[in-house]
């Protein structure tokens, strides 16, 4: 573990792929094998697509993405006092929210009510208005709950369930 450079006097606002209400929270529903971290692993909060196979889940894609890769129970220690780090390692368990309210960091400046676009090169969070998706994304049916500056911490909101 790295010695540690600097020291900050605020909590943060929130943690990247944490939730951020109690509101209903709904994940996509794998099959039996569950979806697993695909070749190189899965960065967690940022958008994933589930692979042919069903079950290997990645950072990139063309199409709207399955879901959100959140924080949960998806810490991985591997070795005592080892630096944690927000990659789910390749053959581990990946869940991906598909509504509730989440913490990312955006590469862009967001307001309350902006799109949430997908990079379709690593899942990373762009927003900006709804119907003009940026060069490289492709929209995801999320919308910003709470805005920021880029690179802050804001929170989405995922879309409603289909009745």
């Amino acid at each position: 573990m790295p010695f540690p450079n600097s020291v900050h006097y605020n909590w943060p606002a929130g943690f990247p792929g944490a939730w951020a209400t109690d509101n209903p929270r709904r994940f996509v529903v794998p099959g039996p094998n569950g979806f697993r971290a695909g070749a190189g692993g899965v960065a967690v909060a940022a958008f994933a697509w589930v692979q042919a196979d069903g079950v290997s889940v990645l950072n990139t894609g063309a199409t709207a993405p399955n879901g959100l890769v959140c924080r949960t129970q998806q810490g991985v220690m591997t070795g005592f006092m080892q630096d944690a780090g927000m990659t789910v390692p390749e053959g581990f368990g990946v869940a991906l929210a598909a509504g509730g309210d989440v913490f990312v960091l955006s590469t862009t400046a967001a307001s309350i009510g902006q799109a949430v676009y997908a990079a379709t090169a690593d899942g990373t969070v762009q927003t900006g208005p709804a119907g003009t998706p940026p060069s490289g994304t492709v929209e995801t049916g999320w919308v910003v709950a709470r805005g920021g500056a880029a690179g802050l911490p804001i929170i989405i909101t995922g879309p409603a369930a289909a009745v």
